[in-house]
């Protein structure tokens, strides 16, 4: 996991080049001027969405982690408290892993880890690592955010 600021962490040399070049192609598209929806960088490789949602109370969030794809959550407006915890605390799958989307869900958290993202903020999570994202401590509130997907096999040796 990499908690960083978008215009640092898309020219930060210490990262994969190819999360640096999702990153600066997310930048140069301008993402507080675009609609909602899905954009290819690399088709299926590399994409991203823009999307407007509500924050949910963190206790009423399902846990969830992806295999194929690394995940970049960027906020772009509001606040956003993500929770993000090691697998190996035997937490209990929530039904079969959906290959097609690249998503399972899990009961439960262990003991959990708690981002607050404010707007230019991101978090770049791994396959396995379990995380609940769109929360908040408090009252639920509108967000406005980017998830891109990198393709883990893009950065394996």
């Amino acid at each position: 996991m990499i908690i960083d600021k978008l215009n640092h962490a898309a020219h930060n040399p210490v990262y994969p080049q190819v999360i640096r070049h999702a990153l600066q192609a997310i930048i140069a598209n301008k993402p507080q001027q675009l609609a909602n929806g899905k954009y290819p960088i690399e088709g299926e490789l590399i994409y991203f969405s823009v999307f407007d949602g509500k924050t949910k109370p963190l206790e009423e969030q399902r846990p969830e982690l992806h295999a194929r794809y690394i995940d970049v959550h960027i906020l772009l407006e509001g606040e956003e408290l993500i929770g993000a915890a090691t697998l190996e605390q035997q937490q209990q799958p929530d039904g079969e892993f959906d290959e097609q989307n690249d998503i399972g869900f899990f009961k439960g958290m262990g003991c959990e880890t708690l981002i607050k993202l404010l707007p230019g903020e991101l978090v770049i999570l791994f396959p396995g690592e379990l995380h609940r994202p769109m929360a908040t401590p408090g009252a639920p509130a509108a967000l406005r955010k980017i998830v891109a997907k990198i393709d883990v096999d893009l950065i394996k040796e």
